[in-house]
């Protein structure tokens, strides 16, 4: 038991389940309190043991339904293509055109003794090193390797081979066999990823979220992204903590130590560091909500609230072609619903960077210096209006660095209605924004400049 809790553990991490193995030897003294004779007790006393919050009870149930229920053949075969066929003398039919052993599973197939066969499956799978398994690709490879150590190669060359005479009756129950044991090897296989790999079903799809165009992100896999920025913006807190609590440490201050330990007789108890008191920065986060670009902007502003940790002063202005500032708005909402608001009262309109310049100048220019950091995230697509040029070059003249975030390759850049030619020049830095990734590394530069 102990070694099969081991194995649900890491399968409910792996289905954002955090078991801890303190959790885990807990679970143990649970099963020995509560035994193996209730199912449904037991579900109950491990998921009040292991799962904390509502997603996780939620996690762990479906995990759970998976681990305990990987019999193989818990489908049961069709009785249609074997009601025609005698089952004492289907062995003597079988007799000398296929091995033993497959002549063996046909008959249990055909008198659905498929219990028998789950030994069988699971051995074919532990000698094809299903364990091994890493990768969504990988699948096919183990499903067939699985389907052929049970016979469907065999099946293959019988149901080919025209010097072998079947009846067809039996064509069609052994074809029928083929299929039904390469499906229930697939099965098996998809099971073994889930639990193993892929616990919450979702990790394919996700990871090759991560790197799409997060403008193209369909909306049901909004909700894996966020909790995605959540974790990436934990981490880079984390990170940076570490780094400043290092820096803090400084240069010795020799006499202050000095002074401090007078009354030790010299010994250096008490050692004091040179301290450089931090210039408050502000981050002044302007952002085109417009359609084209919403979905990038959607998740610089979750990523740059969850990190109001250490980017505490944080102005947000959102336009597509009047600006407003919308600071207050997530002052008053959680981050999430801050963002569907100012997405949904700002989005609208056609896109006039010329114009938003015009009005960032009223709004807040007066309020950037040499430790503000201004980011611009927009595709500067302007509907041929009035690009405004000089009035980035007045906020570039002010600020510390002024950063452009763009969705779209360098090489749009001019084309159509684009003006990203013409205030790239004024910019400190423009880069390639349109996933996850290229939002990861920009987070963790802006939060790196902050130590």
């Amino acid at each position: 038991m102990d070694v099969t809790l081991a194995r649900l553990s890491r399968a409910l991490r792996r289905a954002d389940v955090a078991v801890s193995p303190v959790e885990t030897m807990d679970a143990l003294a649970v099963v020995r309190q509560v035994g193996l004779d209730d199912p449904r007790r037991l579900r109950q006393a491990l998921a009040l043991t292991l799962a904390k919050t509502v997603e996780e009870k939620q996690h762990f149930e479906t995990c759970f339904d998976r681990f305990f229920g990987q019999l193989a053949f818990s489908q049961a075969p069709k009785r249609s293509f074997f009601r025609d066929l005698d089952p004492a003398g289907l062995d003597a039919a079988l007799a000398g055109k296929v091995s033993p052993e497959l002549s063996a599973r046909v008959q249990m197939l055909a008198g659905q003794r498929t219990a028998a066969l789950a030994p069988a499956l699971q051995e074919a799978a532990q000698a094809a090193g299903v364990d091994q398994m890493r990768h969504l690709r990988d699948k096919p490879h183990y499903a067939a390797a699985i389907a052929a150590a049970l016979g469907t190669d065999e099946l293959d060359a019988v149901l080919s081979d025209p010097d072998i005479e079947l009846d067809s009756t039996l064509i069609g129950a052994l074809r029928y066999v083929r299929h039904y044991l390469r499906e229930q090897a697939q099965d098996y296989v998809d099971l073994q990823y889930q639990l193993n790999i892929d616990a919450s079903g979702r990790k394919a799809i996700v990871d090759a979220a991560l790197k799409a165009n997060l403008t193209h992100l369909p909306k049901n896999y909004q909700q894996d992204m966020q909790r995605a920025v959540s974790r990436i913006a934990d981490r880079l807190c984390k990170s940076h903590r570490r780094r400043r609590r290092r820096a803090r440490r400084g240069q010795l201050d020799i006499k202050r130590t000095l002074r401090h330990n007078v009354a030790y007789d010299g010994a250096l108890f008490d050692l004091h560091w040179r301290r450089q008191k931090p210039q408050k920065a502000t981050v002044f986060a302007i952002c085109d909500v417009s359609g084209s670009v919403a979905g990038v902007a959607r998740f610089l502003l979750l990523m740059l609230y969850n990190l109001s940790d250490v980017l505490p002063n944080i102005r947000t202005f959102a336009f597509s072609s009047e600006m407003a500032e919308v600071t207050d708005v997530f002052r008053r909402k959680g981050a999430e619903a801050a963002v569907e608001s100012v997405l949904f009262d700002w989005g609208k309109g056609n896109t006039d960077y010329g114009r938003a310049l015009m009005d960032f100048r009223k709004l807040a220019l007066d309020d950037i210096n040499r430790q503000s950091t201004v980011i611009i995230l927009g595709d500067g697509r302007n509907n041929h209006y009035e690009a405004r040029v000089e009035r980035l070059a007045e906020i570039s003249a002010r600020a510390r660095q002024v950063i452009w975030l763009n969705p779209e390759p360098r090489e749009s850049w001019g084309t159509g209605d684009s003006e990203m030619t013409r205030y790239a020049p004024h910019c400190f830095r423009v880069r390639r924004c349109s996933s996850l990734q290229d939002l990861s590394r920009f987070a963790d530069e802006l939060v790196a400049a902050q130590d």
